[in-house]
């Protein structure tokens, strides 16, 4: 099957907007949404037919375009090599010069659409950059230690290079124990720590990056007004949380746990086809020690959650350089 190279732009306006276009009838896939572009002409190199199709489709001249990502993509009837730009400076005012339809949407707006898969996946990139770098999360959940133990657990795996927590509260806490959680998150977020709360309603007001949502409380219809993220087991679930407007999701348990043994583990095959085009970053959840990092990030997940292996580890700052170690060797 011979392989088409197609040139794509990926078009971003001051407000972080992503400009995509709805195919029109009388070509390949109509009615799907996707990023501006086309097949490159012979004779023509992808930055050339990147200007002109993005000319002749939505009518703005190109400057300055970055490479971003090169995607082979097998459909039925071919397979395309697809160049994809990022493009933050322009001429024009984008409107669809075909006929077809054009939006500015955020990144997490777009999939909710219905895409071309290749598409998801330069979606899911985008919202991955948002994420903590590196993409280590601890999952904070203060009754599974004394109230001291837990504190020291965050605060070395903070000073050590996590800068991710997702703060779970499965019942509103005393008090006590609501200052010390509060002042935790402020701390966090002081030296450049995302802190996102999963916690039942009412939310306490402590400093945070956004909201983390159970499974149960998205399917419940709950809709956080600001920025959140979704754990998930399985492919419908990921799907509603793409649906609804997520950041990001977990995707668990990718391997059996102790804690919870008789859950059955997805492993890496259907992780990764979960992964592949849902058009969020998924990060792994479960089973996970430092040795299994690597196997998770190759299943297409965009970073890991991890609960005992540093909250609970007899020493918190070793083990939090142990799966630091897959991005900082």
């Amino acid at each position: 099957m011979p392989v088409v190279p197609v040139a794509t732009g990926i078009v971003e306006d001051a407000k972080g907007r992503l400009l995509v276009s709805l195919r029109p009838e009388g070509k390949p896939w109509p009615g799907f949404w996707e990023f501006p572009g086309g097949k490159v002409d012979p004779g023509e190199t992808p930055p050339q037919a990147l200007l002109r199709e993005l000319w002749e489709e939505v009518g703005i001249e190109v400057i300055n375009p970055s490479p971003y990502r090169i995607l082979d993509y097998t459909y039925p009837e071919r397979t395309v090599r697809l160049h994809f730009y990022r493009i933050r400076h322009w001429r024009g005012e984008a409107y669809g010069r075909e006929g077809q339809q054009v939006r500015w949407l955020y990144p997490w707006e777009i999939p909710a659409l219905e895409c071309l898969p290749a598409n998801l996946q330069m979606t899911a990139a985008i919202l991955a950059e948002a994420l903590p770098q590196p993409p280590l999360c601890l999952v904070a959940d203060p009754s599974r230690l004394p109230l001291a133990d837990f504190t020291t657990a965050w605060k070395s795996a903070m000073q050590n290079g996590v800068r991710w927590v997702v703060l779970r509260c499965k019942t509103p806490p005393d008090a006590a124990t609501a200052a010390v959680l509060r002042s935790l998150c402020s701390e966090s977020q002081a030296v450049g720590c995302q802190v996102w709360l999963n916690h039942p309603d009412p939310l306490p007001d402590w400093p945070c990056h956004g909201r983390h949502l159970t499974q149960g409380q998205l399917d419940a219809g709950l809709q956080p007004e600001g920025a959140f993220g979704v754990s998930c087991h399985d492919a419908e679930g990921v799907q509603r949380a793409a649906q609804r407007g997520a950041r990001y999701v977990w995707l668990s348990p990718l391997f059996t746990t102790q804690t919870h043994p008789q859950a059955p583990a997805l492993g890496t095959e259907t992780f990764a086809e979960i992964a592949v085009n849902c058009g969020l970053p998924i990060i792994a959840l479960g089973g996970l020690s430092p040795e299994r990092v690597k196997e998770a990030m190759d299943a297409g997940a965009s970073g890991i959650a991890v609960l005992s292996g540093i909250l609970e580890a007899a020493d918190p700052v070793a083990a939090t350089h142990d799966y630091l170690r897959f991005w900082r060797p």
